[in-house]
């Protein structure tokens, strides 16, 4: 597959990873839990892309990072899958507490894969392996990141518990994030054209 075309894969894989990740702001967790699940891995297939389409014009570390962030989120995924089948079948056996003191876990998937993209938009401004807006993957990265990993502190040391003034502000930070994800994939997909028209 050419470069170009694994860049507007690419940008496909983060607009529809973009569209998964809008289900989190249902307040619905049959629906949230599903959508956070395919996000992530429709962004580690975003991430697997760009490091395909890019790999020549970035550094190795952004490489390695591309290629952890993607593994990550798969393995958050397989992790996560694996103790609701443990908990269903009876292996795994949890007090109500400790079930809503890290309900916030099984919504990870994205945060690892759009940490990445963080890192490497670090990178992109050093490097400019896209014609424009090389800053636009720190901004498509780093809302979910760092909200889930304060969130995921202060859930777990207070049982699972968020004030209800803080959700408006939570919610306000990822729909910025489902946004910025959003017109990355949009800028991707069509930065490819002009990559074939320098290849």
């Amino acid at each position: 597959m050419s470069k170009p075309e694994l860049i507007k894969k690419s940008g496909w894989a983060f607009i529809a990873g973009a569209l998964a990740f809008a289900t989190i702001l249902t307040n619905s967790d049959p629906i949230a839990f599903p959508g956070s699940w395919i996000s992530a891995l429709l962004l580690a297939a975003g991430l697997l892309n760009l490091r395909a389409g890019y790999g020549e014009t970035v550094s190795r570390s952004a490489r390695n990072i591309l290629l952890m962030g993607a593994v990550g989120a798969v393995l958050w995924d397989m992790a996560i899958m694996t103790l609701i089948v443990m908990a269903s079948s009876g292996i795994l056996h949890a007090t109500q507490a400790q079930g809503q003191r890290f309900w916030i876990v099984v919504f990870g998937g994205p945060a690892v894969p759009l940490l990445a993209l963080t890192l490497i938009g670090l990178n992109a401004l050093r490097s400019k392996p896209i014609s424009r807006l090389n800053w636009l993957s720190i901004l498509a990265g780093i809302w979910y990141s760092a909200v889930y990993f304060f969130l995921f502190v202060y859930l777990i040391s207070h049982n699972g518990v968020l004030p209800d003034q803080y959700w408006p502000l939570v919610k306000f930070t990822f729909a910025i994030q489902f946004f910025a994800l959003f017109v990355l994939g949009v800028v991707l997909v069509n930065d490819a054209p002009q990559e074939l028209a320098t290849a």
